[in-house]
């Protein structure tokens, strides 16, 4: 089977202070069908255009594998406050409640990092969960 990885690289936001921990997150999205995903690729549009606006943001980075369905995404934010401030704000909130009964699997880790750590990836970051 032919496996197509789209990698989106790390887009920084802010250049931490190697002494610095942060928080990250890595997270999983795998749709229930194939006609889900064309409204999860809108979606991470509208939600990219909310992280550049987002205060205590690091920077983020996105893999996807269309053909089975399966979307990743690590960040590292400067608090967990500031992340949480993300999750609960729209259209972050709005598209994954849209989202939750369309989803075979979906999950979302945190884990500590510190500034030196920065760039991260997501092979990286779901060694740490």
């Amino acid at each position: 089977m032919i496996t197509y990885t789209m990698e989106f690289a790390w887009q920084s936001f802010v250049e931490p202070d190697p002494e610095s921990e942060l928080q990250g997150v890595v997270g999983y999205l795998q749709p229930s069908r194939y006609r889900t995903v064309p409204r999860v690729l809108w979606h991470t549009r509208e939600i990219e255009a909310q992280l550049a606006e987002s205060g205590g943001l690091v920077g983020y980075a996105l893999r996807a594998k269309l053909p089975q369905k399966k979307f990743w995404a690590v960040a590292a934010w400067e608090s967990d406050e500031s992340l949480q401030r993300f999750v609960e704000s729209d259209p972050h909130a709005e598209i994954r409640t849209t989202l939750e009964r369309a989803m075979k699997e979906s999950w979302f880790q945190r884990f500590d990092v510190s500034g030196e750590e920065v760039p991260l990836n997501v092979d990286e970051a779901l060694e740490r969960v």
